[in-house]
């Protein structure tokens, strides 16, 4: 019995790498004339600090953990005053998703749009959140 629960154990493993594939997060600057920082993180990896140019994008590869816990967080900031901020969940792992996604998270002059690649077909981006403003 025991070897059965090691085998089903090792069969899951393997099909969360072959099947499950890669997650791609896309981080998008379609500002008008603003740098846009971008701090993107999780519980045991953090992806660093990116400045973007308008019209540039910073890409992430990852792979869920074996519990489906994984949840990445993102910040971004507009320059120069980098008072026009917003934090968001950029990815949290589902047990029933689509093979190899990709989220793109997209700052405008209005908010940060969110947008999921499928394999089946293009959806337009989304308006998810208004920018904060922090007072000097």
């Amino acid at each position: 019995m025991n070897n059965f629960f090691i085998f089903l154990i090792l069969l899951s493993l393997c099909i969360n790498h072959t099947i499950g594939g890669e997650i791609k997060l896309v981080l998008v600057n379609e500002l008008h004339n603003k740098v846009l920082a971008i701090r993107c993180k999780s519980k045991n990896d953090n992806l660093g600090d990116h400045d973007l140019r308008v019209g540039q994008s910073k890409r992430f590869e990852f792979s869920d953990n074996v519990w489906k816990t994984t949840l990445f967080w993102c910040n971004m900031w507009q320059a120069p005053s980098y008072r026009v901020h917003q934090r968001f969940d950029a990815y949290r792992s589902k047990w029933k998703r689509h093979l190899d996604p990709t989220y793109f998270w997209i700052a405008r002059e209005d908010g940060v749009y969110f947008r999921e690649d499928e394999l089946y077909g293009y959806k337009p981006p989304v308006k998810r959140y208004d920018w904060n403003h922090t007072a000097p």
